[in-house]
């Protein structure tokens, strides 16, 4: 399962995230999200199924380096509508004022 890790402290790099989570379940992947070669301050982890609840209630809320961590399951982003919807009636309207 993939968790959210947010608001990190910008110089933590992925082996210092995996560490952390390594103390509470067994480390799967780590991504720490980056904006032209800077952390962006949020990353995600991959543990099992079993272990994420534990990870979520033991770092949920800590500090780290005077940064409130914020742990939680890690959703798909919901894509974007790439097509507007255009009634009909709206149409021949817009059709006869041209």
């Amino acid at each position: 399962m993939d968790l959210y890790v947010g608001n990190l402290p910008l110089n933590l790099d992925k082996e210092g995230l995996k560490k952390l989570v390594e103390m509470y379940a067994n480390v799967q992947g780590v991504k720490i999200i980056q904006d032209e070669g800077v952390s962006r301050g949020f990353g995600f982890v991959t543990v099992s199924e079993e272990e994420a609840q534990t990870v979520i209630e033991k770092l949920n809320g800590q500090f780290l380096e005077g940064k409130r961590l914020s742990v939680k399951k890690a959703y798909q982003k919901k894509p974007a509508f790439k097509h507007v919807f255009i009634s009909k009636k709206w149409r021949e309207k817009a059709a006869e004022k041209i």
